[in-house]
């Protein structure tokens, strides 16, 4: 069970970012706003649970980045220490502390189990911005979207089964393993791949507070997305997407990464196509 939960949000994280490029790449945002706003709460959403399950191990790695988080809300002016002691429950992390992240793991799912059914809910009463919808051709949910879906989610389910039966430390990092020591500095501080792209944005900027802020509207803009006007689908527009999905990649992969030379200089010139893109 631990294995499919741990393996499981690894599988998540990658169909959310699937469905977020496809709604991108077909000017979704444009179409349905409202759908499109509720799904990047979603997505918050997810990314704050992940967190939240993600030090409650605590393991070496786990404990470093619940620290690089906490450094994170220090930057905030004037609330910014005090807002830490509320979250901790206390002036350090312990028992306390992980208590109150396990309660809010537990019943944060339940809540945007809520705004799943509000998105799906809005997206049926909008209709779907298909191919075929947005030509006046009006397909049925029922029986076509409901098989299409069900196809989907067998081949993922199949995905995870061979995942958790025969590599189910394959993804795993072996820093885990070890219990935290908060005097014990690993070398280099790498979150799981799904923030790795943020992480990269963090560490482009040697000033702390701009960093954050460049953090803030990475995600934002997905928010900003909804309120453009209504842009043509057109070869263009799907060889910028395609660029964005490509620079996307590779600030995964430089986040892994130490921002030596050339990394330094990557990650500045990716950080600026991430945001021109959009």
């Amino acid at each position: 069970m631990r294995f499919i939960h741990c393996n499981g949000r690894r599988l998540l994280f990658l169909m959310v970012y699937a469905h977020i490029f496809k709604g991108i790449y077909y000017n979704r945002f444009s179409i349905n706003k409202l759908t499109w706003m509720i799904g990047t709460v979603i997505y918050l959403m997810i990314i704050l649970i992940a967190f939240l399950g993600y030090v409650l191990p605590w393991g070496q790695m786990r404990y470093w980045g619940a620290t690089v988080i906490r450094r994170l809300i220090t930057t905030i002016p004037v609330i910014g220490k005090w807002l830490l002691i509320i979250i901790w429950g206390d002036y350090s992390v312990n028992n306390r502390t992980l208590n109150r992240f396990y309660s809010l793991h537990f019943c944060l799912p339940l809540l945007i189990l809520v705004v799943i059914i509000i998105h799906i809910v809005i997206l049926h009463y909008k209709g779907r911005t298909t191919l075929m919808s947005s030509n006046k051709l009006i397909v049925p949910f029922t029986p076509y979207f409901i098989l299409k879906d069900l196809v989907g989610f067998i081949f993922i389910i199949i995905l995870l089964i061979i995942n958790v039966t025969y590599f189910p430390r394959y993804f795993l990092d072996s820093e885990n393993s070890i219990t935290a020591r908060p005097l014990v500095t690993p070398i280099h501080i790498v979150p799981e791949w799904y923030f790795l792209f943020a992480y990269c944005i963090l560490k482009t900027f040697n000033n702390k507070v701009l960093g954050v802020i460049i953090l803030i509207l990475s995600v934002g803009f997905f928010i900003i997305l909804a309120l453009k006007r209504k842009t043509s689908n057109n070869t263009k527009h799907k060889i910028v997407m395609v660029i964005w999905l490509v620079n996307f990649i590779v600030l995964t992969k430089i986040g892994a990464l130490e921002l030596t030379y050339p990394y330094s200089s990557l990650s500045i010139a990716c950080t600026t196509i991430h945001f021109a893109q959009k």
